[in-house]
């Protein structure tokens, strides 16, 4: 199997020109270590996520905001969370809509694996991953959707994952004790994005508050430059904090995949060459 090269060794290791003037390919000693013996470029992210104070502090924060809105929310007829919702019918019952992986689930350990064995992700992988049905809860989750359902407040759930993934996933949730009414609260990859998803669901109920980590948890255009990306966020400000709350994630989203265009067959080293040159120090 060809092992990728770390970007940092194919960057020194380019054609080089002599002073003849012939330029030559990568010289004999310059073939460098292999890429998984190179610090992995998830490291530090998901060392931060896995490991820190701060991250555990950051979610448990956002989860409490949650709780604050959400009883703020069921006071207000006029509160809504979805673009999608035409018009606001108060006699609609509540709900609120949660992504999974890296908001309500967290999937470290896998992250954990990709670094240490794998080099990247795989959708093989991660099926072998999700059917261990073995990731925890984030830090303040089950705690605001335990106090959500006390509150009779529906919960759903949506994700990118592939509904071939419904009964391991369902299996995790069921073991956190996290609520799930029945297959109609989890809304897996079928096609449906999850701006329909988001449409499906308001035409019976009123949303009070999305939670995600990716931009595309709340507003539908998330699959664009960054430049665009972050302009969308920017117009829908306001509801930052208080009808949407968003969870960091910095090991994965489309915030990096946009700059290599979400072209996911590139190699691991075009991708890396790509995000190199996405940073720019005059910004």
């Amino acid at each position: 199997m060809r092992k990728n090269i770390h970007p940092a060794t194919w960057l020194s290791c380019r054609p080089r020109v002599l002073a003849a003037g012939l330029s030559v390919g990568v010289l004999a000693g310059c073939t460098g270590p292999a890429m998984d013996t190179m610090p992995h470029e998830m490291l530090n992210a998901t060392l931060w996520q896995h490991t820190s104070a701060e991250y555990d502090a950051t979610v448990r924060q956002a989860y409490r905001l949650a709780q604050e809105n959400l009883d703020k929310a069921l006071l207000d007829p006029d509160w809504d969370a979805a673009l999608e919702q035409q018009g606001n019918d108060s006699s609609l019952p509540p709900a609120i809509l949660l992504d999974l992986d890296e908001t309500v689930l967290d999937n470290t350990r896998y992250e954990v694996r990709i670094i240490r064995e794998l080099g990247q992700y795989s959708s093989e992988s991660f099926a072998r991953w999700c059917e261990s049905a073995a990731a925890p809860a984030i830090s303040g989750a089950a705690e605001f959707l335990e106090y959500a359902a006390s509150r009779q407040v529906a919960v759903f759930y949506y994700s990118a994952r592939k509904e071939s993934l419904r009964e391991c996933t369902t299996r995790n949730l069921r073991a956190l004790d996290l609520p799930l009414s029945d297959d109609s609260h989890l809304l897996l990859d079928d096609g449906t994005s999850k701006s329909e998803y988001r449409a499906m669901i308001v035409s019976r109920y009123r949303l009070l508050l999305l939670v995600g980590d990716n931009l595309e948890d709340f507003v539908a255009g998330s699959k664009s430059h960054s430049g665009l990306r972050r302009e969308l966020a920017q117009r829908y400000s306001r509801r930052w904090g208080r009808e949407w709350i968003i969870l960091p994630n910095p090991m994965y989203g489309h915030w990096e995949s946009t700059t290599y265009d979400f072209d996911y067959r590139l190699p691991r080293y075009q991708q890396l060459q790509r995000k190199r040159d996405a940073l720019n120090d005059s910004d």
